[in-house]
């Protein structure tokens, strides 16, 4: 997906956990106003995941974007920590708490999306999904 169709939707959010929700609503809204009714809750599921990780692992200000894309969406959240993701085995926090389980979000996105990355930026990082519409069969 590389050809840009629409102006995309842009939010700057605060590392708070109400950024996962507010980001939630602009991916909402995109898919709505541009008829993609279809990636609506999987790319809210995505967004989610990649801001909940954000605003756990940089905590700094964010800048989240959802783009119209030939094919789909493309979504991202910048940051200001240059440490980029990486996918890793589930397993629990330090403390051995069994219910609070780590390393399922970068799965989940990797699982939903066609495509997923990290780029280092100047003053941090972005990382983004793909999520394209399954031709009809």
């Amino acid at each position: 997906m590389t050809q840009l169709r629409e102006q995309p939707y842009l939010m700057v959010l605060a590392p708070e956990p109400e950024a996962t929700s507010l980001a939630g609503t602009l991916v909402a809204d995109a898919c709505l106003a541009w008829r993609l009714v279809e990636l609506l809750h999987p790319a809210r599921r995505v967004m989610a995941e990649l801001v909940l990780n954000a605003v756990e692992h940089a905590r700094t200000g964010l800048v989240v974007t959802v783009t119209r894309c030939d094919g789909g969406l493309r979504l991202a959240v910048a940051d200001g920590d240059p440490r980029l993701p990486r996918l890793r085995a589930p397993g629990p926090v330090d403390g051995g708490a069994p219910f609070d389980v780590r390393g399922h979000g970068l799965q989940a996105v990797q699982a939903v999306a066609a495509a997923w990355g990290a780029e280092p930026t100047e003053s941090g990082k972005v990382v983004w999904a793909e999520l394209l519409i399954l031709p009809s069969v």
